[in-house]
């Protein structure tokens, strides 16, 4: 739940007790902000999405329609994010690939006429 929600909740819960003393505006006040973290996605959740989305980029597109399509408060601005970390990840996996690619002095032409024969014979 955010922050102006919960604001204009605790203050019509301030008014029903100036109306009526019985009522326990602590109470509602906790059981306001218990179900507004209900309505979010743990932060355990959302560190290991990110981790798996930076280590292994195209398991970060699984997560990030699992929270698209969760239904929770901040679900959409994690898929975001998830979606962020694995397009940022392939991208410097390919810049990595394509550096040391260049710098060995091999194309890419040398390493697609590689065999599977050849690196059979180099093994054995």
């Amino acid at each position: 739940m955010n922050e102006d929600k919960l604001a204009q909740e605790l203050e019509t819960y301030k008014r029903l007790a100036q109306q009526d003393k019985k009522i326990d505006v602590a109470a509602l006040a906790i059981m306001a902000m218990q179900s507004g973290k209900a309505d979010q996605l743990t932060d355990k959740q959302k560190k290991w999405a990110y981790i798996i989305s930076v280590a292994v980029p195209p398991v970060g597109i699984f997560f990030a329609v699992k929270f698209y399509f969760s239904g929770k408060e901040d679900g959409q601005e994690a898929a975001l994010i998830c979606v962020a970390l694995t397009a940022i990840s392939i991208l410097l996996f390919v810049i990595l690939a394509t550096v040391i690619f260049s710098s060995s002095g091999v194309s890419l032409n040398q390493v697609q006429q590689i065999k599977p024969s050849d690196i059979q014979q180099l093994i054995q």
